[in-house]
């Protein structure tokens, strides 16, 4: 993304030393007397580092050789721009680069760092860049990574994504009240690989190290391509500035789709492993669907089923996945009969699609063709997208033919084109051949895309790790996969964890508006240091749904939350029973709470 500035209206040239301009409600000071460095930025003072230094086959370009040519600021009805050119001789190649931040809404800057190289007998040399400035943002003490929080003692990560968009890093002003927000966005492919690495590195500890290795050219190359957010309303503001900016870019209109709304209230799936007695009765040869949906109701009731023949059947002679269905007891009809069952108790049925098992004679339009015809033979009401993460363009048709089909992956889409086509998806963690514990945290994808319906899922989690499943499911106000009979191995929930599961999808289901709401934010300030709390809501109602989570090892009792506004009534939705109390002092609403350690709890607040 190349910005002709020279082009635009009101253009003027400064040649001072140092340059000083308000962007929004951002201060931006620079010192371009011999090299270009960073004096002021917001809320932080006498910053003073250089931009940017530059290694050539490593040798460092001196940075008081840079000459500076040009300083101008131009604007139009949609931009102000700033924008600084720069060059440098060295050892006979020559550089010439750009540094431009663009304004187009009030709390949103675009920092762009360009170069290119005219090289010395046409031949490319190794480059590497390092940006002192980011280096030093980084070390700031109240730098905060995507998803991090302080605890009182260290910065520790409550915060998960994966997908390409990467939420900004926060710096606060000690109050945590001022914040500048700092995002690598991946919008372009042939900036990938630069914003990326930028975006990975600056989550590690070892930032400070990082170099960027560029390959330039004659025509200037964008390098750096950085979204500024600014706040004077604490990091919460900040998230939804980036939310807000980055939905734009997405056309999320098949989500708003009359035909799939009941996706959205699929709050509890059942994985019915077909070979397994959990399933399948092999005195009577028949499934035990009805027994199955009896069973349901300790859970509150499934809403889907998951019907899972082919692995580890899959393999053993040449039957191909549609082909397995003719060894089941009467064959399509047995799987019409159960979604005959099913749907008379208002529950939908998937099979599943496995893209591993697409045989050279076989195409993905011929298996589009295999479900298109198992759909009119048997009702079924979705195809789960077994390891896939994307929905193929023949799938896509599907739904043009049958408006009320729907296709879930299993793996959370990670693309702009798969989020906009691919409505619904498992949020799968853990693999017992990992050691993975299962940490409650916020999922941020849950919040960017809160019509996008995701299911909790772990399959190999026992005991503790199954309490604390739920209690992240919960915390996310997110619905469940339940699946124990894990090809075989029999893992279920207890009587207890049970009865929790149920009272989350009651919860879920009450409040639907709230849980799924377009002004939902995760992490949002606490008044403890060992409390974390996500803060649901929709720009229409008057209510939110605070989850609570206590991940330290003790007890905390007193004010957990500064509320927005005067609090008309309040109470405890889920978890265990807590002793919650509103406090009204100097006209400021405080919650106070004594809760557990390791504890979830939702509360319902109406102002």
């Amino acid at each position: 993304m190349v910005f002709d500035v020279f082009m635009m209206r009101n253009k003027f040239t400064d040649n001072k030393k140092s340059i000083n301009f308000l962007l929004g409600n951002l201060n931006l000071s620079l010192d371009v007397d011999k090299y270009i460095c960073l004096k002021e930025l917001g809320f932080i003072k006498n910053f003073n580092k250089e931009l940017f230094s530059i290694r050539v086959e490593n040798k460092l370009i001196p940075k008081n050789k840079y000459k500076i040519e040009k300083v101008s600021k131009n604007t139009d009805v949609n931009f102000t721009v700033i924008s600084i050119d720069f060059s440098q001789n060295f050892e006979n190649d020559f550089y010439k680069g750009r540094i431009s931040f663009v304004q187009k809404k009030k709390n949103i800057i675009n920092f762009i760092f360009q170069l290119s190289a005219r090289w010395h007998n046409d031949i490319p040399k190794k480059v590497l860049l390092k940006f002192p400035f980011l280096i030093s943002l980084h070390k700031n003490k109240n730098f905060l990574k995507p998803g991090d929080i302080f605890d009182g003692k260290k910065r520790i990560n409550k915060g998960v994504w994966n997908f390409h968009e990467y939420p900004p890093s926060i710096i606060s002003d000690n109050l945590g009240i001022k914040c500048l927000g700092f995002e690598f966005y991946d919008q372009f492919p042939w900036q990938a690989n630069y914003n990326l690495g930028m975006s990975e590195s600056i989550s590690n500890e070892n930032f400070e190290k990082l170099e960027t290795e560029v390959q330039l050219t004659s025509e200037l190359t964008d390098i750096i391509l950085m979204k500024i957010y600014t706040s004077f309303n604490g990091r919460e503001n900040i998230f939804s500035l980036w939310k807000e900016n980055t939905r734009e870019r997405y056309d999320l209109r098949k989500y708003h789709d009359s035909n799939n709304r009941w996706i959205k209230k699929n709050y509890l799936q059942h994985f019915m492993f077909a070979y397994g007695e959990e399933a399948f009765d092999y005195k009577k040869t028949e499934f035990k669907i009805n027994q199955i949906i009896k069973e349901g109701k300790e859970f509150g009731g499934y809403d889907s089923i998951l019907f899972w023949h082919q692995y580890p059947r899959l393999g053993l002679d040449e039957s191909n996945q549609w082909q397995l269905y003719k060894y089941l007891p009467k064959n399509y009809k047995t799987i019409k009969k159960i979604v005959s069952i099913c749907h008379s108790h208002n529950i939908k049925f998937f099979i599943p699609f496995k893209p591993w098992d697409i045989r050279s004679n076989e195409s993905l339009d011929s298996h589009a063709k295999s479900l298109e015809k198992f759909i009119k033979e048997t009702s079924i009401d979705g195809f789960f997208l077994d390891t896939m993460s994307s929905l193929p363009e023949s799938f896509l048709k599907i739904q043009k033919r049958f408006p009320s089909f729907e296709f879930c992956s299993e793996g959370t889409p990670r693309e702009q084109r798969q989020i906009e086509s691919l409505t619904s998806s498992w949020d799968q963690i853990g693999d017992i051949r990992r050691n993975f514990k299962v940490d409650v945290n916020s999922n941020f994808f849950r919040f960017l895309f809160p019509e996008h319906p995701l299911n909790l899922v772990s399959r190999w989690s026992v005991g503790s790790d199954k309490d604390s499943l739920i209690k992240r499911a919960a915390f996310n106000g997110m619905g469940m996969v339940i699946w124990q009979d894990i090809f075989g191995s029999w893992l279920p929930f207890s009587v207890e964890q049970k009865k929790k599961i149920k009272s989350l999808k009651y919860v879920l289901k009450k409040y639907h508006k709230c849980f799924y709401g377009d002004n939902s934010i995760p992490l949002i300030k606490t008044l403890s240091k060992k409390i974390i709390c996500n803060e649901f809501s929709d720009s229409y109602s008057k209510q939110k749904i605070y989850s609570i989570y206590n991940f330290g090892s003790n007890k905390i009792k007193g004010r957990i939350l500064k509320l927005p506004t005067e609090v008309k009534e309040f109470k405890q939705i889920y978890g265990n029973s807590v002793n919650i109390k509103i406090e009204k002092k100097q006209n400021i609403f405080y919650l106070l709470a004594n809760l557990d350690a390791d504890d979830v709890i939702l509360v319902n607040i109406k102002f």
